[in-house]
């Protein structure tokens, strides 16, 4: 299974709208695909569906069990492990994890976790990798290909999120600051994954992701 992650610390590039037509493309093709919303804002869940459902999976209460949100709120809470998360059916062939504006408040606990996995923290092994045995789980006997869309930024989420992909593409616009923005994404990547090569063999009894992060560059 190929797990790539779009990803870009510039906004207005097009990111989330590749994700979801490329998420198209393969499914038509004949691939099973997952596509993941790890971005607070949710666009590509927007995308992929109709107003009624974005009601139902987003109440205006605090338990979103349809969501990523949901999924890591055990975690968040300090109350348990990822809970249970159905993958949302778009064809047969096409699958998605829906985001949640909530999965911001994951922000600080993923900050706090990345140092304390230093400390051999069994809890801050589980967030770090609560992204990647989410989608393995829900990938499991269906998707071929994971395309995971982020959010433009080099914080605690994406970063948890970007070890679990085993390739990052990042899309880039045709100008200086897209030029100016792979400065800081080339050493950002490389610092996180040449960290988590050294935390993986800490951690005990998890699926752990592999933290490749191979990137690749499209126009």
């Amino acid at each position: 299974m190929n797990t790539v992650a779009f990803f870009n610390n510039k906004g207005g590039v097009g990111k989330t709208s590749l994700v979801y037509h490329l998420a198209w493309s393969f499914s038509d093709m004949g691939i099973p695909v997952l596509a993941v919303d790890l971005d607070p804002q949710a666009n590509l869940t927007a995308m992929f569906l109709e107003d009624e459902r974005l009601e139902d999976i987003w109440p205006d209460v605090e338990d979103h069990p349809s969501t990523i949100y949901g999924a890591v709120r055990p975690i968040l809470r300090g109350t348990g492990d990822i809970a249970s998360l159905d993958m949302e059916p778009i064809t047969p062939k096409l699958g998605l994890i829906p985001g949640d504006l909530r999965l911001s408040t994951f922000e600080d606990k993923l900050s706090d976790a990345w140092p304390r996995c230093h400390n051999d923290d069994e809890a801050a092994f589980r967030a770090m990798t609560a992204f990647h045995r989410l989608m393995e789980q829900a990938a499991s006997g269906f998707a071929e290909l994971i395309l995971i869309d982020v959010g433009p930024n080099l914080g605690a989420i994406n970063r948890a999120a970007l070890i679990a992909a085993e390739y990052v593409c990042l899309p880039l616009a045709p100008d200086l600051y897209s030029l100016q923005g792979l400065r800081n994404l080339g050493p950002a990547l490389t610092s996180w994954r040449k960290t988590w090569d050294s935390l993986k063999p800490r951690a005990r009894e998890l699926s752990m992701p592999s933290g490749k992060m191979v990137p690749r560059a499209t126009l």
